[in-house]
């Protein structure tokens, strides 16, 4: 499972680089000769090709790390904006109930044990509910005694892998569905 949602934010990486990306920073060395082509340039075939050459050396520059670190910013993300969506009262909290609603709905899991466990486990100041920050705890360090990725998941992701691979009646109806919905 593991290798799925890897692979799915590495794709999803190239994206956001992909919408990052300022190509004025960037200085091409264009080694080509274009004389040796018989068809007009398509004015778009520029833009198309700074793009991809800057896109090159911005992934050929990154380092491991980097690219660690800018996949677990973008998995941070969604993990912020699910406990903002699970927070129904707004307190900047989750209690067992809307924590049961992130680990279900949002990560696509199935508890194991019951809410109010995997709060106590998850609770480092022991007020209960868990901030941000103890949220992130759960996503980073999953614990396979206290939920498990749920099957529907898991084809959803297959799914999206299917669509993103040129099989448009196979893919999720909504975007990003699937990766960390």
């Amino acid at each position: 499972m593991k290798y799925v949602y890897l692979s799915l934010l590495i794709i999803f990486l190239g994206v956001c680089l992909a919408f990052n990306t300022e190509f004025e920073a960037y200085e091409v060395d264009d080694h080509h000769d274009e004389s040796i082509h018989d068809v007009e340039r398509d004015e778009n075939s520029d833009v198309e090709n700074k793009y991809i050459e800057a896109m090159t050396q911005k992934i050929s520059s990154m380092t491991t790390e980097d690219v660690k670190n800018h996949i677990k910013d973008i998995v941070r993300g969604f993990s912020d904006k699910g406990f903002e969506d699970c927070d129904t009262i707004q307190d900047g909290f989750l209690d067992a109930t809307e924590v049961e609603c992130f680990i279900s709905e949002k990560m696509g899991f199935d508890l194991k044990k019951p809410a109010d466990q995997i709060v106590t486990h998850y609770d480092k100041d022991m007020n209960d509910k868990l901030d941000k920050d103890e949220v992130w705890n759960i996503v980073e360090n999953k614990n396979d005694d206290l939920y498990e990725v749920k099957p529907s998941t898991v084809e959803m992701n297959m799914k999206l892998l299917q669509g993103l691979q040129g099989s448009d009646d196979e893919a999720p109806a909504l975007p990003g569905q699937g990766i960390f919905f």
